[in-house]
């Protein structure tokens, strides 16, 4: 008896020390993320050096969010864009820090991080929030802080995603607070969801979405009069989002939802697979690791995500049953909140790829909503007297977590290898030598506006300080769109690099073709490693 009651208190002061052990855990591995990406430097994905290119012509563009590029019609001279596609916090945040004084790999690491820990904190108040004990929030915290979303913009920097994550949790705690939807709540859910475009463009769609679920999740809300007067006021909010976003954003330029692409074969039912699965894997990066398992290039053994999407449709059916079946009695107005915020997200983007907008299928579309619902999920199966939804969920929590860690230190120790950029971040598609010799022709001086250095991916073109730049996206444009492409007009000097793999598959003689006022036989190339250089200089 005396060593049951001893182990019994052991236990119960295990569980006691488990949210400060969770809180710890995770500063500790915040700070080793900051830590690591402070020394090696980041990468960065194209999506985030195509701001990072309009942002450093800024001052010399008339208004906020234009940027300069050459003038298609005459390659001489400079037009002026307003930046649609993508939404300045990603470049803008990291552009003000290193004006500071530190470079642009550093300052995504300090924006980075900044947000991170925002975020952290957003998170566990939002939680808190909806009722969850400080056990419950903490793990699920842990686990968040293990996955591969959450690491990923240390190693890789991915833009608007991490500045979303950090200011996402802040603003469905307010619409949380202000859920009884009075007049004046408008103004402040207008406010807040503009910060959530700024992060990222589908803010708006977070932001609307979580006060039409505002309005909704009360208590026997179908049959209060209140609901209509909510219903209203949400209603007006929500236009008013949409039509500043439409005048002021949308109807400036393409952004994903403008430009078309083809719809899946498989049509509604890939899409509700895909949609409703990844409610349930994002929080997780679980589809990422089922990319990693079954597409990985050099051991591929699936020839599409088809079959895991269609795989992890059941597993999120039975999941979010199992979660509202457990939860409805104690956190009923938690769980309508949450759920109805998840199928609006949800049904926009399937009225997206349904009508052919070119919105890919990756589950960091979901990442907000399925983070609402993974407390929920914490809460229904740790709190379960059944050993076998115990078991399953420390499973697949557990594989999640070593997926991330393992996955941040591999991307972390390949970045050591690749050439650091003048900038100070690392360039994962541009070698050694091409950086080196972009140095040697990117020379400041009275003419060196008269120089035009063309590459095949915006992360590239960082490298160039001094004369003009542009870039396309060679690797992922078809080879129809690169033939398409026209450049007309002259420079004293025109250099254009490209991946040394596109020689063969016909996509650097279009490239080449598409300025049409040079002789194809007039190129002179130079081998840089994985990349080639082809120039033409006017004596």
């Amino acid at each position: 008896m005396g060593r049951s009651i001893r182990g019994a208190d052991g236990g119960d002061r295990l569980m006691a020390l488990l949210p400060r052990l969770c809180i710890a855990f995770v500063v500790v591995l915040t700070v080793g993320y900051t830590i690591a990406g402070a020394i090696v430097r980041p990468n960065m994905y194209s999506d985030s050096g195509w701001g990072f290119v309009g942002w450093y012509t800024h001052d010399r563009a008339s208004s906020f969010n234009h940027s300069l590029g050459p003038d298609h019609s005459d390659i001489s001279r400079e037009v002026e864009s307003f930046m649609s596609t993508w939404t300045p916090g990603q470049h803008m945040l990291p552009g003000l820090v290193e004006d500071l004084g530190m470079s642009l790999g550093l300052a995504i690491i300090v924006v980075v991080a900044i947000f991170s820990v925002l975020g952290l904190f957003g998170w566990f108040a939002l939680y808190r929030a909806f009722g969850f004990s400080v056990q419950t929030t903490s793990i699920a915290l842990a686990i968040v802080a293990c996955t591969r979303f959450f690491n990923l913009s240390f190693t890789n920097y991915s833009g608007g995603e991490v500045l979303l994550f950090g200011v996402a949790p802040w603003f469905i705690l307010m619409a949380w607070r202000l859920r009884e939807l009075r007049w004046s709540a408008v103004l402040p859910l207008v406010a807040g969801t503009a910060v959530l475009v700024f992060a990222k463009l589908t803010g708006l769609i977070v932001g609307a979405a979580v006060v039409g679920g505002a309005a909704i999740c009360g208590d026997e809300a179908w049959r209060r009069w209140d609901t209509v007067r909510k219903l209203v006021v949400a209603g007006v909010a929500i236009a008013l989002m949409g039509a500043i976003f439409y005048f002021t954003w949308y109807t400036r330029g393409a952004t994903a939802a403008s430009i078309p692409a083809e719809v899946h074969r498989d049509g509604l039912l890939f899409y509700i697979s895909f949609g409703v699965g990844s409610l349930w894997s994002s929080a997780l990066s679980l589809l990422d690791l089922s990319n990693y398992l079954f597409l990985n290039p050099g051991r591929q053994i699936l020839q599409s995500g088809d079959a895991v999407a269609y795989a992890f449709f059941p597993l999120a059916v039975a999941t979010y049953a199992i979660t509202w079946m457990r939860l409805r009695h104690g956190y009923g107005e938690y769980l309508r909140f949450t759920y109805s915020i998840s199928a609006a997200i949800l049904a926009f983007f399937l009225l997206m790829w349904l009508t052919g907008a070119s919105i890919s299928f990756e589950e960091r579309h979901f990442r907000i909503p399925s983070l609402l619902l993974f407390v929920g999920v914490v809460q229904a199966f740790t709190a379960s007297r059944s050993w076998l939804m115990r078991i399953a969920f420390v499973a697949v929590a557990g594989l999640a977590c070593i997926y991330g860690i393992t996955s941040f230190a591999t991307r972390t120790v390949a970045n050591s290898h690749y050439p650091m950029g003048d900038r100070g971040f690392r360039q994962i598609n541009a070698s050694a030598e091409a950086v080196a010799f972009i140095r040697t022709i990117d020379l400041a001086g009275p003419d060196t506006k008269k120089t035009l250095i063309f590459l095949p991916s915006p992360e590239i073109a960082l490298e160039v300080r001094n004369a003009r730049s542009w870039s396309n996206h060679a690797d992922f444009d078809s080879l129809k769109t690169l033939r398409s492409q026209v450049y007309r007009g002259r420079v004293d000097r025109l250099y254009v690099f490209l991946q040394k793999r596109l020689l063969s598959n016909g996509k650097a003689d279009a490239i080449l073709r598409s300025f049409v006022d040079y002789s194809i036989d007039g190129w002179t190339m130079v081998p840089l490693g994985d990349l080639v250089c082809f120039y033409q200089i006017r004596s």
